[in-house]
């Protein structure tokens, strides 16, 4: 999949994007995305991703002994 990303420094009331002939007359995806707006810092207190565990002893345990009943 091709992409086609235009930025318009100082948009219109309407817009106008030349599409290649390979996506015409096909189903696409328009996202109108405005660049001025600062992006929002993650919230300190929402805490961690994910979880960093230290153990003492790592143990990996041979095929028939993962597999034993």
């Amino acid at each position: 999949m091709n992409a086609i990303r235009q930025i318009f420094d100082d948009a219109a009331a309407q817009l106008h994007i030349d599409l290649p002939p390979e996506l015409q007359h096909r189903r696409v995806e328009v996202i109108i995305l405005p660049l001025d707006e600062p992006v929002a810092p993650r919230n300190e207190t929402a805490g961690p991703r994910y979880w960093t565990v230290r153990v003492d002893e790592r143990v990996i345990l041979d095929r028939e002994a993962l597999h034993e009943r």
